[in-house]
């Protein structure tokens, strides 16, 4: 199951989130997208970790990580600063982005790992932004199903737990009718996320 925030060790996986503050805008377009990507695969380069899954939403985001030698903090703070800077210089604003501190939830189980990458997959649908998971561009899903190559994706994992077709049994895994509201449920209070943080 998931523990909160300050545990640390190193190959622990979480489940991040960062918001918005005041449920304002962190990505208003394909630009400030691939800016996001860009200074994660910088703050990858200069603090690496694996990113699983992400998911980029107009007023917060998740990505499912695993870290190796340093701390999800340092990793978070140094994303996160990099990208505000950036933002606020593109629009002219100033001062903060992000709320003062992102969430994390240590992920420590198989079952829970696999589903949170689907939370996060179906953020946008769930949010009634698009009604197929493909129709939403600022995402992993894509890389997954459509076997697209990613540097920035570790997607062995994930894959790892489907035997034959990894990608389509994924595909059918995130967006069959079989019900995981129970873990759905789980995930939304270890992450602090309910229907207030739905994007306006």
């Amino acid at each position: 199951m998931s523990r909160e925030k300050r545990i640390w060790y190193p190959g622990a996986s979480y489940h991040v989130m960062s918001r918005g503050i005041r449920r304002s805008a962190i990505c208003k377009d394909q630009f400030d997208y691939e800016q996001f990507c860009m200074i994660l695969k910088c703050t990858m380069e200069k603090v690496p970790f694996k990113l699983h899954s992400f998911c980029m939403m107009t007023n917060h985001l998740h990505m499912q990580i695993t870290t190796m030698t340093t701390e999800i903090g340092i990793i978070m703070n140094r994303l996160l600063s990099s990208y505000a800077k950036n933002f606020n210089y593109r629009y002219g604003y100033t001062g903060h982005v992000f709320e003062s501190r992102y969430t994390s939830c240590l992920i420590e189980d198989p079952v829970y790992f696999l589903e949170v990458s689907r939370y996060i997959h179906l953020n946008p649908v769930r949010a009634g932004m698009v009604r197929g998971l493909l129709d939403y561009p600022y995402s992993s899903y894509e890389d997954y199903v459509l076997q697209k190559p990613n540097p920035l994706l570790e997607k062995e994992r994930i894959l790892g737990y489907f035997s034959k077709n990894p990608e389509e049994q994924y595909r059918m895994f995130v967006e069959g009718a079989l019900s995981h509201a129970e873990q759905e449920m789980l995930i939304q209070k270890d992450i602090g996320e309910d229907e207030n943080w739905l994007p306006w």
